[in-house]
């Protein structure tokens, strides 16, 4: 064969092969990112106390081993709430675990130390100075750095012995990330060097150089960086090589939360029902309009949420778990970052955070909270609420559905969820409490009061008739009148159908008086427990007074330790279990009741409402 295209064959083949590995290798390649699961956010479902569900959905190719995977392992997850779920077949096993990964790079960098250009330029030609021989110059060429390149920390300048390479950790927990990596770095360290002379090599210390004098010295100096990295991996087996799967990752976490907040504008214009109803369903009293608007203000503090829909929830799941972790996240504990936020409202971890929540929702002060049962579905209000945003009710929570939004980690976000007019009205609300002193004077003429009063203030609030067809969640509250503000308060949960009350402020022109006076004493009146007592009858007279240039409508409730005999005014008395608050000091006795009786009334301009009530209660003598 001829030589010439014999060598012409052989490159071809050389060529060929080579092509046929390189082909190989991106074969490779490709089958391992198509095993990769390419996840998205389908959603995120957000709760008020700091908690969210993530649902995510990916595609891959599984491998010859059945298998796909994905990197993106969440950093927190509670124990239970991880799932894995296939849109067809099923999933033989789920694995969690470490991924090794190794790289080299190298850099230059510039001579920073006088060692580094002595190993920048061994080889070379030079002369130099010593310190403390000025008059002497010596010549010769850079022989040898006495080096066993002992590792120097870049940030202090300090070396350990018998390393030749600086590490330092990234702490992914603290990064939000699922990446561990170790990096090294090269050092150059060296306290002598050896100068080859004229007459003989020359030992030499570094920092006695003085000056040095080098023909085209080299500045810059080669810099290797090692990088060890593990990574958490989530490999989900299926069985069945090369078959395309699509799967769906849910998950509950903590460091996601939504807080509601309202905007109340009090108006005083009259409120008109829109003209498609057929007939009134809102009490005839609440004739004034207000106009409500919801905003939430999103919390994330867990991962990068991008162009993902949110869906924020009334009520609060009962996840008996949330404070375990997940052994698929590979993390020894949950961090909720958000606990505290905003604990008055949302509630939080422990009984003592679980008490304020529930006390946040359901007990109110004096008729904060009544039931509007004349009010019927079919017609209610039509709130002006986006159909994206409309919610959906059931199993006790409610969903608002927002739109899609970009909130990275460490992002805060308001959304306007609701606006709505209702009617609405004032109200006036007079607690008042009468504390009795568990002492007796045995004396048949002692008549002086065993009672003491406490100071009751008369609250303005309004009372706000929710006749929509979505529930409102209890959120902070500010009242306004146009842009005047008047108050913030906490409006509670409101369902619909329902109405709630909302405390405005202290009123200025009511004025209110209590009278109160023992009648008779009785003595031996009754024996229990081999004890006697005495039965005190006594009478509590009330003064509401109107200085106000409209009637208003009132509300009086009255609580103290004992019974009631008697009361005006088509007063409600209700018997409740002794209340060691109703006395002195907290000393009565548990042969008492408390009893409340309560008054409503309307008080026309410049009039004064006078209820009173009789009562008895025992001592002990």
């Amino acid at each position: 064969m001829n030589p010439t295209l014999h060598k012409t064959f052989r490159i071809l083949a050389i060529a060929v092969f080579l092509a046929s590995c390189s082909h190989a290798a991106e074969s490779d390649l490709l089958d391992l990112d198509s095993a990769e699961l390419q996840l998205s956010t389908e959603r995120v479902i957000v709760f008020k106390d700091g908690y969210c569900l993530i649902v995510k959905k990916g595609t891959a190719t599984t491998d010859d081993q059945g298998v796909v995977f994905t990197d993106e392992v969440p950093d927190s997850a509670i124990l239970g709430s991880f799932w894995a779920v296939p849109a067809k077949g099923t999933i033989k096993s789920m694995v969690a675990g470490w991924v090794k990964t190794e790289s080299e790079s190298t850099r230059k960098i510039n001579c920073t130390k006088v060692v580094e250009v002595i190993k920048a330029n061994l080889g070379k030609q030079c002369s130099l100075r010593i310190a403390g021989k000025e008059d002497e110059i010596l010549n010769g060429t850079l022989l040898k750095l006495l080096s066993n390149d002992e590792l120097v920390d870049p940030r202090t300048g300090v070396s350990s012995s018998h390393n030749s390479t600086q590490s330092t950790r990234i702490d992914p927990v603290s990064a939000g990330s699922s990446i561990e990596s170790v990096i090294s770095i090269s050092g150059t360290t060296g306290t002598h060097f050896i100068l080859r002379t004229p007459s003989g090599d020359v030992m030499l210390a570094v920092d006695t150089i003085q000056k040095l004098t080098i023909d085209r010295m080299e500045s810059t100096i080669e810099q290797t960086i090692k990088e060890s990295s593990r990574r958490k991996r989530l490999s989900l087996s299926f069985g069945k090589p090369h078959q395309v799967v699509e799967v769906n990752l849910m998950y509950f976490r903590p460091d996601v939360r939504w807080i509601p907040t309202y905007r109340i504008n009090l108006t005083d214009r009259p409120f008109v029902r829109q003209p498609n109803k057929l007939k009134p369903v809102t009490p005839a009293i609440a004739t004034k309009a207000a106009e409500i608007f919801m905003q939430g203000e999103l919390l994330n503090e867990a991962e990068d949420l991008i162009d993902v829909p949110f869906h924020v929830v009334v009520g609060v799941p009962n996840f008996r778990f949330r404070t375990v972790p997940s052994p698929m996240i590979l993390e020894s504990s949950l961090r909720n970052l958000l606990a505290q936020a905003a604990p008055q409202i949302m509630g939080g971890q422990g009984a003592a955070m679980q008490n304020q929540f529930s006390n946040a929702l359901y007990a109110q002060r004096s008729s904060e909270f009544r039931s509007n049962r004349s009010v019927e579905s079919e017609e209610r209000v039509t709130v002006d609420l986006p159909e994206e945003l409309s919610g959906k009710g059931g199993n006790d929570l409610y969903v608002y559905k927002l739109d899609n939004m970009t909130l990275k980690k460490g992002e805060r976000a308001t959304v306007p969820i609701l606006r709505t007019e209702v009617a609405y009205r004032d109200i006036y609300t007079w607690d008042v409490e009468v504390t009795h002193a568990e002492s007796y004077a045995a004396t048949a003429a002692d008549t002086a009061s065993p009672l003491v009063l406490t100071t009751n203030k008369i609250w303005r609030q309004v009372e706000i008739i929710n006749d929509t067809d979505i529930p409102w969640t209890t959120g902070a509250a500010m009242l306004v009148d146009g842009f005047q503000p008047l108050a913030q308060e906490l409006l509670t949960y409101t369902s619909p159908g329902s109405i709630c009350r909302v405390p405005v402020t202290v009123s200025v022109d009511l004025k209110g008086r209590v009278q109160d006076q023992e009648t008779n004493r009785e003595l031996d009146a009754l024996n229990w427990r081999r004890n006697s007592y005495a039965r005190v009858h006594g009478k509590i007279e009330i003064e509401l007074a109107n200085n106000k240039t409209e009637a208003v409508p009132v509300e009086v409730n009255l609580r103290f330790g004992g019974k009631s005999q008697k009361a005006s005014d088509n007063g409600k008395s209700t018997l409740e279990a002794f209340r060691a608050e109703d006395w002195s000091n907290r000393q009565g006795d548990s042969i008492n009741n408390s009893c409340v009786v309560s008054w409503k009334s309307t008080i026309k301009p410049g009039d004064c409402f006078k209820p009173n009530v009789e009562y008895e209660f025992f001592l002990r003598y």
